[in-house]
């Protein structure tokens, strides 16, 4: 079975559930030890253990640990390779090689700031320090001695800890670990977009890859909400967009036609992506778009704005996607580098199909030179506002069956 690409989506027969309880809870603490063991005494390798445990109870909420632990990752990203641990009593490690130590005790120093640099208990090293920075190459035991130490404790003792709050935390961890370790492609969708021709029949411009998160639950913890914590599922979606891009890097038979590929703003910035880069040549590059969410360009502004101007010069296209249609009198999309824009169909759309007309007609006449794309037209509803308003682009599940059955327009 293939997903519309040629990549191979047979799975690999693993058992992905999350897990759940104790059993859950102790997985870290063993993961960890095995790490160390594994990575042994390297020259560059540092752990940063922040003592989340010493804090007082009313600090140590949800939202605040996955803030620490994506400002752990972002640390992370700037090392040859990383791997964050949140432990049983709630502590934060992460195991990293090749990273500045400056660079990690400023990160120490940040995270304790969110939490309001709240005192902290004497720790498991013997200080009252949030954050202890441990050199692992070779003359420093104490991490692994206080995982092993962990690990003997056993999986019933639990030190007084929520486990709700710990093991709400830990779905996200283990997907996000073992997205890295698994066939990406198993969950890997892909949709097209069509430009309108003359006599309505319709044309694909790029195929839209992107992964059900859906599936995701399914496949790695089924009964889960992934998207109901906000700050823990954008740290999740970043994952999810470097396993894509190895992907997409992988397999060179996507070059011969176009795809877009949905990216957080941050990943643009990051490793991953300079190695993608890095594999497309000129003609490769204008076959993509990049598709960034509203939400996330509105919250990361300054950014995109300085990364954006690059990106197209490069040869990427760029696509605003999930556009609210009440905005978009008040966008100047040719000034964000935009050449495609995306909103999603909807019932109250229907209430405003001349204004649309009018709005994509005016932008058209002054030479914006983007191009409107209506997606999620699963509906005749959706099909007959397109039309009406003159929209260049269609995307989604009626559009497909359109153009499978010969259908126009």
């Amino acid at each position: 079975m293939t997903n519309g690409w040629g990549f191979s989506l047979q799975g690999k027969g693993e058992n992905r559930n999350c897990g759940r309880g104790k059993e859950q809870m102790s997985e870290s603490n063993i993961n960890l030890l095995h790490y160390l063991k594994d990575l042994g005494p390297t020259p560059s390798g540092r752990a940063l253990h922040l003592h989340l445990s010493g804090l007082p109870k009313a600090n140590k909420t949800r939202d605040m640990i996955a803030q620490a632990i994506g400002m752990l990752n972002e640390a992370g990203r700037r090392a040859t390779s990383s791997r964050v641990f949140l432990l049983k009593t709630l502590d934060l490690v992460l195991v990293c090689v090749g990273a500045d130590p400056g660079a990690l005790r400023q990160t120490a120093a940040n995270i304790h700031k969110s939490f309001g640099r709240a005192p902290v208990a004497t720790n498991v090293y013997g200080t009252e320090e949030f954050a202890t920075l441990i050199d692992l190459g070779g003359h420093d035991s104490r991490l692994l001695l206080y995982a092993e130490a962990l690990f003997a404790a056993g999986v019933n003792e639990n030190n007084g800890v929520d486990e709700r709050i710990r093991g709400g935390i830990d779905v996200y961890l283990q997907v996000m670990e073992r997205i890295h370790a698994i066939d990406i492609t198993t969950i890997l969708l892909s949709q097209a977009a069509y430009a309108t021709l003359t006599a309505g029949r319709m044309v694909p411009v790029f195929r839209e890859i992107y992964v059900s998160i859906k599936a995701l639950e399914d496949a790695f913890c089924p009964g889960a909400n992934l998207v109901k914590r906000r700050t823990l599922f954008t740290e999740l979606t970043e994952h999810l967009d470097t396993a894509v891009l190895k992907v997409v890097r992988d397999h060179a038979d996507f070059g011969h036609r176009g795809l877009s590929l949905n990216l957080n703003i941050a990943t643009v910035a990051t490793k991953p992506f300079a190695e993608f880069d890095a594999s497309l040549d000129p003609k490769a590059r204008s076959k993509v778009v990049l598709e960034f969410h509203r939400d996330d360009i509105v919250a990361n502004f300054a950014q995109f704005s300085r990364l954006a101007p690059d990106l197209a010069a490069r040869g990427y296209s760029l696509c605003i996607d999930a556009l609210d249609f009440r905005l978009l009198p008040h966008l100047d999309l040719k000034g964000l580098h935009c050449r495609f824009a995306k909103l999603f169909w909807s019932h109250e759309m229907d209430q405003i199909g001349d204004l649309l007309r009018d709005e994509l007609a005016a932008r058209a006449k002054r030479g914006e030179g983007v191009e409107y794309i209506l997606a999620r037209c699963d509906s005749a509803g959706a099909v007959r506002l397109a039309r009406h308003a003159g929209f260049a682009m269609l995307q989604g599940k009626l559009i497909d069956h359109m153009v499978k059955h010969s259908i126009p327009v």
